[in-house]
């Protein structure tokens, strides 16, 4: 081999020396470093088997996940519980909220809110409300600060109490045929009886001469009664030494001597004269109760709170108690015909044109085009009104409701949301239809109420009405978007039975 060869071939080998070292200590450096990568993801410091990357409490061995990151885990790691917490845990019972954490009671209320946190921070739908009682699961606010929780309180919002006053009385007929008596009264309201008299006696009268006297019948009404209605029973009589006491006749019927009348403690009113002339005397009365402060203005208020396509949304409504209270005594069939269902549907109603601009306004500021828009509102009603059988809140086969009640109540079933939801999309414009389907099943008759609406476009399943598409919108669950006719029940891809113009 000559010199040139033999210089070529030593350069060549100490290259290929050169790189294969290059290489060597590279892959060393990425051994180095993948085993200084698996080691950190492999540190388990509570060792309570949940890498400290993955672990929300990496020094405490009882817990691991905090979902809300509120500083309180969702649940205790198996076999652990909280005497094996070292640094004092609490579960969440609101895992999802990080507003709070504490529902003693479990009645689905927080004891309080997490520190720096309120309702404004509540994620949950709708917002979380704190629980004014929270050692009792049955109970959680007392609106008219009376101490009976509103679940217990016949009349959530006034202390139920009356103060029953006779200011003055007058004799038109003679007792025991004498110019004059001795007089005194029995009082009984509710389970309460008082005997009222003048120092043992009575007070001393003439005939036909106004008589005044200081009597007042004060009577806290327990607030947590079974009963609608205090009664109240007022009677007179004349005091006789050598004789039984003669009762006068103040009643305002043939058939009763004394005064009967009627508190109604749902409404917080009782209707009386404040002179009775009965046929032996009259009675000057007055009697007092406190009243809510704004009771012409009571109203319900509501907080709506949906999601769509993943932001929440939350809508406050004021409904009037009055409102709530026609709409429940509106004489109509509550089991309707199919072609008198449209009928319920109050587009023109100031609570539901209210809402449905407040729905629009929204919809406008999120640029939502119709389909959206339809789909937006039909999420508001799915997930605001808990699906409930009419047997269930109204001990009734079936009870039709009006939107103001389904927004006043927060439950009903398939006609009471098609119906809110139709009223809604009526009054924004939308063409919009009622479509009722019906079908047996084992011999049984059954039924079920949905909404078309009309839009252009493709936008799914629809029925075909008078040349236009009528696309199917399902508003007893919160999975359906408008255009999805649900698999069950089955028979409803047969068609409706009706469809109903508004």
């Amino acid at each position: 081999m000559n010199k040139k060869a033999t210089i070529l071939s030593l350069f060549l080998v100490i290259l290929i020396i050169m790189i294969l070292g290059i290489s060597i200590i590279s892959n060393n450096d990425n051994k180095t470093n993948n085993g200084d990568n698996n080691d950190q993801n492999f540190v388990d410091s509570d060792e309570d088997g949940v890498t400290d990357d993955k672990d929300d409490f990496p020094d405490d061995p009882a817990a691991s996940k905090d979902t809300d990151k509120d500083g309180y885990p969702d649940s205790w790691n198996l076999g652990k519980e909280k005497k094996d917490s070292i640094k004092n845990l609490t579960l969440d019972s609101f895992p999802d909220d990080p507003s709070a954490h504490l529902d003693s009671d479990n009645d689905g209320y927080p004891d309080s809110w997490n520190k720096g946190k309120s309702r404004d921070d509540s994620t949950s739908i709708p917002p979380l409300e704190i629980d004014e009682f929270p050692d009792d699961p049955k109970a959680h606010k007392d609106t008219d600060r009376d101490g009976y929780a509103d679940y217990y309180d016949k009349n959530d919002y006034v202390d139920l109490s009356l103060t029953l006053e006779i200011q003055k009385f007058k004799l038109i007929n003679k007792v025991d045929f004498l110019p004059w008596g001795q007089i005194y009264f029995v009082i009984e309201i509710g389970e309460e009886k008082k005997e009222f008299k003048n120092y043992g006696f009575g007070w001393w009268t003439w005939l036909n001469i106004d008589k005044e006297v200081d009597l007042k019948f004060e009577y806290d009404i327990p607030d947590n009664t079974d009963e609608d209605f205090t009664t109240i029973s007022i009677s007179m009589y004349d005091f006789d030494l050598f004789i039984d006491d003669y009762q006068l006749d103040i009643g305002q019927n043939s058939d009763e001597k004394s005064i009967k009348l009627r508190f109604d403690n749902i409404k917080n009113t009782i209707d009386f004269d404040k002179i009775i002339n009965g046929n032996e005397a009259s009675l000057w009365l007055d009697i007092q109760y406190p009243k809510d402060e704004d009771d012409e203005e009571r109203v319900y208020e509501r907080t709506y709170s949906w999601k769509y396509k993943g932001e929440k949304y939350t809508l406050n409504q004021q409904i009037p108690e009055s409102t709530y209270q026609e709409y429940l005594s509106y004489d109509i069939n509550r089991m309707p015909m199919f072609n008198n269902a449209k009928f319920f549907v109050t587009s023109n109603e100031p609570v539901v044109e209210d809402i449905s601009d407040k729905l629009e306004k929204i919809s406008n500021e999120e640029s939502l085009n119709s389909f959206e828009e339809a789909n937006f509102i039909l999420k508001f009603v799915q997930i605001n009104v808990e699906y409930a059988s009419d047997n269930d809140t109204k001990n009734q086969i079936e009870y039709w409701k009006f939107p103001v009640e389904t927004l006043v109540e927060q439950t009903g079933d398939c006609e009471d949301t098609s119906i809110l939801y139709a009223s809604i999309l009526d009054n924004m414009g939308y063409d919009t239809v009622l479509l009722y389907y019906k079908w047996e099943e084992n011999g049984k008759k059954l039924g079920h109420l949905s909404v078309g609406v009309n839009l252009q476009g493709d936008y799914g399943e629809y029925i075909l009405e008078d040349g236009k598409r009528y696309y199917y919108c399902e508003t007893t669950n919160d999975v359906s978007n408008v255009g999805e006719i649900p698999d069950d029940p089955p028979n409803i891809k047969d068609g409706p039975a009706y469809i109903i113009h508004i």
